[in-house]
């Protein structure tokens, strides 16, 4: 594409489905950058899709894994399909995905899954309850993603269009506020997306 083109397409991560449109400006040398502009549902290609996760070939039972009190609300994370907070909380973890059941009987599981291992990690929200979560693996999904989202929080909770991408020739970074404030973006085998 020439100096100048310009690319309008969807972008999402695995963590979950609410991807946003992205605007981007290609430069000279191969690379283009852009913002968000606004969330969007698109069905992917079945190459683009997040992988199967089989529940039991991750956990036999929530008490399998190291049990802690959760310091989350239950809004922080099962709040709208296109809150802003699932899509910077994906762009800042690596190779997981959220699953929220519905509600039942006044409590839900909420379940994270590694896609590069069998890590998971659940918290089981209760009305009226104390809240636990359960970890397991090499991996702590709770702690990362509930850093993600302290981040979003202490960044002062930016919506869609403070976030950007830059796509270059040695990789693809997602940024916030500018492209010098940013992170590199991989794919689930590692490697520079």
């Amino acid at each position: 594409m020439k100096r100048g083109g310009l690319i309008v397409a969807p972008f999402g991560t695995h963590y979950t489905n609410a991807d946003a449109v992205v605007r981007l400006t290609v430069t000279g040398d191969g690379t283009a950058s852009g913002r968000f502009t606004r969330p969007v549902e698109f069905m992917k290609a079945r190459a683009q899709r997040t992988p199967v996760v089989v529940h039991s070939d991750y956990v036999a039972g929530v008490n399998d894994g190291d049990k802690r009190p959760a310091d989350v609300a239950e809004e922080q994370f099962t709040g709208g399909k296109f809150d802003p907070d699932h899509f910077a909380v994906g762009l800042r973890v690596r190779d997981m995905c959220l699953s929220i059941a519905d509600k039942r009987g006044g409590s839900r599981p909420v379940w994270l899954y590694g896609l590069t291992d069998k890590s998971w990690a659940c918290v089981w929200f209760m009305d009226g309850a104390a809240t636990n979560v359960w970890q397991a693996g090499p991996r702590r999904l709770w702690d990362e993603a509930g850093a993600a989202y302290a981040w979003w929080v202490d960044n002062g909770r930016p919506g869609h269009g403070r976030f950007g991408l830059t796509v270059a020739p040695d990789g693809t970074r997602a940024w916030l506020d500018t492209p010098d404030n940013s992170w590199p973006l991989t794919t689930l085998d590692g490697e520079p997306m």
